[in-house]
């Protein structure tokens, strides 16, 4: 009985992403107008800005790491 529930909750979750994949796309923009604003359209937001800080955060820990145990000892 527990495998039957999980086939049926698998075909249904097959049937819903399957419908949700055939989804018409959005109308195109006015002609004239640009799709965004500035026209580069570079998507620089807080999800980069936090990825970056996140990498160099973590760059910063590896290098203190490095330095604190000797630096260029090798094995």
């Amino acid at each position: 009985m527990k495998y039957l529930y999980l086939i049926m909750l698998s075909v249904l979750g097959v049937i819903v992403f399957t419908q949700t994949g055939n989804a018409q796309p959005p109308p195109p923009p006015p002609p004239g107008d640009p799709p965004c604003w500035p026209p580069p359209c570079i998507p620089v937001d807080g999800g980069i800005l936090a990825a970056v800080g996140a990498a160099a955060v973590f760059g910063g820990k590896k290098l203190y790491n490095k330095l604190k145990s000797g630096g260029d000892q090798q094995s």
